[in-house]
């Protein structure tokens, strides 16, 4: 009986082996191939050093090989290969029955950021993929930062900086969903700067950034961290408003109607309508070009308070001179 028992264990165990072996035998990493999501700027990385970078145990089981690991391998290889901090892998995708595929995309350079002696260049995430002694910004490079709050003593290509205005890290998609691409962003912002405020009413701190054009116009978002978005996209409806009013001889906008448009100046330096009957007529003012190109444009929501519910559409605009 123990003899037979000891048999059928030894025929049991012997299937399990060899299914084993079958399972390692097919399932085993053979292939490791990169492909790359995007277009190619600055990256000159070669597939076969992406491939050894991520330290893959080639022959492993490919339900257990650990992907999140040679992840961060890749992405930590900028310390032997400055040009790796221009890598983001998006993800390796496991083709059965023994294949790996590794999704690259590009960094793409979008800030630069005064460091002390030097200048920053930067991805939309803060990650440090260069740096420059002299730097000027033009439609093509990245747009200039200034007013960051970095954190970071001593700052290495390939570190993410780490900032206490952590809003701007949401910029780049807040134009995306406004359907500006990373060239449009580039080619219409030649500075960016940021700084801190507090609200007259809750005095709560916020982050504002100041944007200024190649063309010299000037645009002021109150609060980054608040319907960001929303901001975004009337900044762009008030200057194609203003741009689209129809001028007299003159060089006064003119409504749809082909009427003069009346303002007045405030105490604050914003201008608001001008209401007949109500307002003083020593105040009114015909909206002209001169006004319009001397007025920054400032977007900011309603007060936050904490006995007021606010959503991302209680936002306004104003005509501010400078």
């Amino acid at each position: 009986m123990k003899k037979k028992l000891i048999i059928s264990l030894s025929i049991v165990f012997g299937i399990i082996a060899v299914l084993l072996i079958l399972f390692w035998t097919l399932f085993g990493l053979r292939s490791i191939t990169v492909s790359f999501s995007t277009t190619l700027e600055n990256l000159t990385v070669s597939e076969e050093e992406i491939v050894q970078a991520g330290e893959f145990n080639k022959g492993a089981c490919v339900l257990f090989e650990g992907k999140k690991k040679s992840i961060r391998k890749i992405e930590q290889y900028v310390s032997k290969n400055a040009n790796f901090a221009y890598i983001s892998v998006l993800n390796i995708e496991t083709v059965f029955p023994n294949k790996f595929v590794i999704h690259i995309a590009e960094r793409e350079e979008l800030f630069a950021i005064p460091f002390g002696d030097e200048t920053l260049i930067c991805d939309r995430e803060l990650r440090v993929l260069r740096s420059v002694e002299d730097y000027i910004s033009d439609q093509s490079n990245a747009m200039f930062l200034e007013g960051l709050t970095i954190k970071n003593e001593e700052v290495e290509i390939g570190d993410f900086l780490d900032v206490e205005e952590t809003g701007i890290k949401t910029l780049y998609s807040a134009f995306v969903e406004n359907n500006r691409n990373l060239n449009e962003q580039r080619g219409k912002f030649e500075k960016i700067t940021l700084s801190h405020y507090q609200d007259e009413y809750t005095k709560k701190e916020y982050v504002k950034a100041e944007l200024v054009t190649f063309s010299g116009r000037i645009f002021e978002i109150y609060n980054l961290d608040f319907a960001l978005s929303n901001k975004i996209q009337l900044m762009y409806a008030v200057e194609s408003s203003l741009l689209g009013y129809d001028v007299d001889e003159s060089g006064n906008l003119l409504d749809n109607e082909g009427n003069l448009i009346y303002i007045k100046k405030l105490e604050t330096g914003e201008y608001s309508s001008f209401v007949e009957g109500v307002d003083d007529e020593g105040d009114k003012l015909t909206l002209n070009l001169e006004i319009v190109s001397n007025c920054k444009i400032r977007v900011d929501n309603l007060t936050l308070s904490d006995y007021v519910h606010r959503d991302e559409n209680d936002i306004y605009y104003a005509l501010v001179a400078m």
